[in-house]
This record gives C-alpha cells, structure tokens and sequence, in this order.
C-alpha cells in the first residue's frame, strides 16, 4: 500500500504521532516511527 501521511515527535512524551494527509482524523502514535506508521497501516487496511 503507498500512502501518504505526516509525521510529527512530540518531544514532551517523546511519542511519535503519524496522521494520513487524506483523512487528519486516522491518526496513530508509536515510540517509533516505524511503529507508528504500522498502527496507522492496519486502521486503513
């Protein structure tokens, strides 16, 4: 699947937060990026 999304650290939480640039509301966080953009994958599978 090639999807295009943002990527964003919050260096408070040092969370990583991956949101799709088609939908600002399908949003996943990890503690990498890679993580992060996993979660994202399976909730738009």
């Amino acid at each position: 699947m090639n999807m295009k999304y943002r990527v964003y650290l919050d260096t408070d939480s040092q969370l990583f937060t991956v949101v799709d640039k088609n939908n600002e509301n399908v949003k996943a966080n990890g503690t990498t990026i890679e993580e992060a953009i996993g979660k994202l994958k399976t909730q738009v599978a």
